[in-house]
């Protein structure tokens, strides 16, 4: 008696739609894996640029700058800290117009042993600050300057400042006692202003 022939197992047929929604989850999944590895890297790579940047230690300079905001951000008060340790004979403040002006008097007027200059940056950015550095050096011909600002904004400083001023340039940092809420400002706002830095090369 013969037996029936064993049936084939038959593979489920899988219809346009069904090979297109495949296609499209397979390009979603490998999106959030390449989206998950770019975050990652940025997290990373900011991490070491604004929150624990290479600095230089304090040393004797022609001029001490210190970048503007001033008021409320630990940079003039640490500006202040190395002219008293005898490692500038001139401290040279970013004083824009409009901006913290009610400050004006009591910051660029101040009474002390040494000499005090603020300058106007034109424009209001570090670029023009870096512009208003390179004219101060000539005046007064510098061949050496600290520059002053918080940990987050040291390595851009640096890197827009040397496009300008040509000679030794010593990079000091305010570290910021921040909230998580302005530290994530402070990695969106940077991360933009070193993609415009990044596509700027003039002084």
């Amino acid at each position: 008696m013969r037996r029936p022939p064993a049936s084939k197992s038959r593979r489920p047929m899988v219809g346009s739609r069904g090979a297109r929604r495949q296609r499209v989850q397979g390009a979603v999944i490998t999106a959030l894996a390449w989206s998950s590895v770019v975050l990652a890297t940025w997290v990373t790579a900011g991490f070491f640029v604004f929150v624990v940047p290479a600095v230089d230690r304090p040393q004797r300079a022609d001029a001490i700058v210190v970048l503007a905001p001033v008021v409320g951000t630990g940079r003039l008060e640490l500006a202040e800290e190395l002219m008293s340790d005898g490692l500038g004979t001139l401290l040279v403040v970013s004083m824009p117009d409009g901006v913290h002006r009610h400050n004006f008097s009591e910051v660029c007027r101040a009474n002390r042993s040494y000499r005090i200059i603020c300058f106007d940056p034109d424009p209001v950015t570090t670029q023009g600050e870096a512009r208003a550095i390179q004219r101060l050096s000539e005046e007064f011909n510098w061949g050496s300057i600290t520059v002053v600002t918080n940990e987050f904004h040291v390595a851009r400083a640096e890197l827009i400042i040397q496009r300008c001023y040509s000679y030794e340039l010593n990079m000091v940092a305010v570290r910021s006692d921040l909230a998580l809420k302005d530290w994530a400002y402070q990695f969106l706002y940077q991360s933009a202003s070193w993609a415009k830095a990044a596509i700027s090369y003039e002084c």
